[in-house]
C-alpha cells in the first residue's frame, strides 16, 4: 500500500515500485486530495512508486511543480500532449525524455504531468494514476486552470486546421467531428464549376461532413482518395448540372502532425489549380507523379528550372505540343502524327528542330527524365498564375 506523504530528500530510483496498482494508487491519490493533501504531495508519492522524477506543467509547458527542480517543455509540445496529438514520449528544455500525460476532463485543464525518463508502458499507467487527483486539487484551488471552449462550428475547425492555428480546443472539437488528428488526414479542395451556386452551397451542407465554403470552393479533410471521390460523386449527384466534370476535387499529402496540415492544404489547393488546367476531375498527391518534389518549390525556382531545359522553345507552342506527345508516345511517329492530327513528315521535321534547339535527343533517358519534370514545372506554373489570376474564382478566395 502506498502511502501519501509530502516532500522526502531522498534521489527517485529507477524504476516503478513492483508491487504498486495503478487502480490502487489512484484511489489513495484522489482520498488523499480530497482529504487536504497538496499536489506537491501528489508529485512526491508519485515518484515513490514509479522511481521518476515528476513534473507539473502548466498548459503552456511552464512548470508549475516539479519533484527535481527541473524544466517544462516548449509551448506547442503542450499543445500537442493536451490535444493527444502526439505520442507519449516528449523533451524537455533540459534535454531529457519524459512520458507526457494531459491532465485535463471536458474544459478543465490543469497542464502537463511529466515523469522524466525513457518510455515504460507500467510508468505511464502509474503517472496516469495522479491525473484525477490533481484535476480535483486544480479546481479546488483554481490554480493552473483554464478553460477550453468547444464553440467551434465544423467551418471553424477546417478554417483552423487550414490556418495551421492548431490549439487544444480546435483538437477536441476536430475529435468530436470525427477527426483523428493522431493520425492526420490530408487537406483536400474541392471547386464547382457549373451555374447552380444556390444548390452547391446546399450540396455541400447536405455533406455530413466538416466544410468551410467560400463561393464556388470548398475545403475539408479526407482520410484517403475513397472517401475524396465519394464525396466529389456526391456533390456531381446533388448539383445535378449536367456536365459530369463540373466538380473537381484536390487533396495534399498526409501530415506529420495537425500543424503540418496547413502545407497539405497548400498542396491541395496547388494540385487543384493543375487538375483545372489539365481538366482531371481528382487530383491527389499521391497520383500526382513528378509534381510531388515540385510542390514545395517557390515560383522563381520552378521557373529557372522550366527555362533551363526549355528555354529555346517555350515560345514555339507547336514544338513544345510536338514535345510533349512525342515524350508521352515514346518517340512513335504514327502516334504522334495520329494525335496532333499532323503528316508523319512534319512530325519528323518538329522533331528535329527540337533536337536542333535543345541540343540534346529528348529520348535518351536522362534528358526525357528533365524534361518531363522541366514540362511539370510548367503547367504547375500556369495553373498557379491561373489561381492568382482570379480566373473562375481562385482557390485561395476569402483567405
Amino acid at each position: 500500500m502506498t502511502t501519501i506523504a509530502g516532500p522526502r530528500s531522498e534521489p527517485a530510483r529507477e524504476g516503478p515500485e513492483p508491487d504498486v496498482s495503478p487502480a490502487v494508487l489512484e484511489r489513495e491519490l484522489t482520498e488523499a486530495v480530497l482529504a487536504g493533501a497538496a499536489r506537491s504531495d501528489v508529485l512526491h508519492t508519485l515518484r515513490r512508486a514509479t522511481g521518476r522524477q515528476v513534473r507539473l506543467l502548466s498548459a503552456e509547458g511552464a512548470p508549475l511543480e516539479t519533484t527535481d527542480g527541473g524544466a517544462g517543455v516548449p509551448a506547442a509540445v503542450a499543445d500537442a500532449v493536451l490535444a493527444e496529438a502526439t505520442g507519449p514520449v516528449v523533451h524537455t528544455l533540459d534535454g531529457l525524455p519524459a512520458t507526457a500525460l494531459p491532465v485535463r476532463a471536458g474544459t478543465t485543464v490543469a497542464g502537463v504531468l511529466l515523469t522524466v525518463g525513457p518510455g515504460d508502458p507500467r510508468v505511464r499507467a502509474l503517472t496516469g494514476a495522479a491525473v484525477t487527483a490533481l484535476l480535483i486539487d486544480a479546481v479546488r484551488t483554481g490554480e493552473g486552470t483554464a478553460e477550453v471552449s468547444s464553440q467551434h462550428t465544423p467551418a471553424g475547425v477546417i478554417d483552423a486546421l487550414r490556418s495551421g492555428t492548431v490549439t487544444p480546443s480546435v483538437c477536441a472539437a476536430a475529435a468530436a467531428l470525427g477527426i483523428d488528428l493522431r493520425r492526420p488526414p490530408a487537406g483536400a479542395v474541392l471547386h464547382y464549376k457549373g451555374s447552380r451556386s444556390r444548390a452547391w452551397s446546399t450540396a455541400l451542407a447536405w455533406l455530413e461532413h466538416p466544410v468551410l465554403q467560400v463561393g464556388r470552393t470548398a475545403w475539408t479533410v479526407v482520410p484517403d482518395e475513397a472517401v475524396l471521390t465519394r464525396l466529389r460523386d456526391r456533390l456531381c449527384l446533388t448539383t445535378g448540372d449536367d456536365s459530369a466534370d463540373h466538380v473537381m476535387a484536390a487533396s495534399g499529402s498526409h501530415p506529420d502532425s495537425p500543424t503540418g496540415l496547413a502545407r497539405s492544404f497548400t498542396e491541395a489547393e496547388r494540385l487543384l489549380g493543375l487538375a483545372r488546367t489539365q481538366k482531371v476531375p481528382v487530383l491527389t498527391f499521391d497520383r500526382c507523379g513528378v509534381v510531388q518534389v515540385l510542390l514545395p518549390l517557390p515560383h522563381a525556382q520552378l521557373e529557372a528550372y522550366a527555362e533551363a531545359h526549355l528555354g529555346p522553345i517555350r515560345q514555339r507552342p507547336e514544338l513544345m505540343a510536338t514535345l510533349r506527345a512525342w515524350l508521352a508516345e515514346r518517340g512513335s511517329r504514327q502516334s504522334v502524327s495520329a494525335q496532333l492530327h499532323l503528316h508523319r513528315n512534319s512530325v519528323g521535321y518538329r522533331v528535329r528542330q527540337i533536337k536542333s534547339f535543345l541540343g540534346t535527343d529528348p529520348l535518351l533517358p536522362a534528358v526525357s527524365a528533365q524534361l518531363h519534370l522541366a514540362l511539370a514545372a510548367l503547367d504547375l506554373l500556369a495553373a498557379d498564375e491561373q489561381r492568382l489570376r482570379g480566373d473562375d474564382e481562385p482557390v485561395s478566395a476569402g483567405r
